[in-house]
């Protein structure tokens, strides 16, 4: 899926919403690979979590029951990974564009007019890679043309995310969400998914 497809997709979805709120969040991925080749095993792979950015931009509805938030975006990870065996060093650099769709449930609310309230966030990106790179020893390879990692990426997600008021038209936004990664398109006999712990910060504000 091209970059300008994604795009415009975001735009239809967004005209068709009610959004008055604008948000914008970034933060850090911690990522973990789980990979498997044809014979279901991982080769004796010692896997090494690797760090990545993670950078999302949309709008924001209110749904009927006041007490949800349904938010659809642009999103941009990296997944990044490394990992050893008895004679080999590797490693991943992976970046994924693509859109977010996410609701947020409300548990908690504050009392005051300026307070922190507490949110459920579930969802899930559906994302195509644009970079990646991979590495063993000094030998580098393209991911683009990799099957393992080509194609389509969906990830769900399930998070606690807090937003706190500092004006009635301005939150400040912070959370965590747990996702796993898979390739839907992957035929090869090797599978890799992404097991990553996410970490936001960010600002929503109204539009008008």
């Amino acid at each position: 899926m091209k970059i300008s497809h994604i795009i415009l997709i975001l735009l239809f979805y967004s005209s068709l919403s009610k959004a008055q709120e604008l948000y914008v969040t970034a933060g850090k991925n911690i990522t973990s690979f789980d990979y498997k080749n044809s014979n279901g095993n991982d080769q004796n792979f010692d896997f090494r979590s690797g760090s990545g950015n993670n950078f999302e931009v949309g709008y924001v509805s209110k749904l009927k029951n006041g007490r949800s938030l349904y938010f659809i975006g642009l999103v941009y990870n990296e997944f990044n990974a490394k990992a050893s065996n008895y004679s080999e060093n590797y490693s991943w650099r992976t970046k994924y564009i693509g859109i977010v769709n996410k609701t947020s449930f409300r548990i908690f609310r504050s009392r005051f007019n300026y307070g922190t309230d507490a949110f459920i966030t579930v969802g899930f990106n559906t994302s195509t890679l644009v970079n990646g790179d991979q590495f063993i020893n000094n030998y580098y390879y393209d991911l683009t043309k990799s099957e393992d990692f080509s194609g389509i990426n969906l990830q769900p997600f399930l998070g606690l995310n807090y937003n706190y008021k500092v004006h009635r038209n301005l939150n400040l936004q912070f959370g965590y969400n747990f996702s796993k990664t898979f390739n839907l398109f992957n035929n090869s006999d090797e599978k890799i998914s992404f097991n990553t712990h996410q970490f936001q910060f960010g600002l929503l504000f109204y539009l008008f």
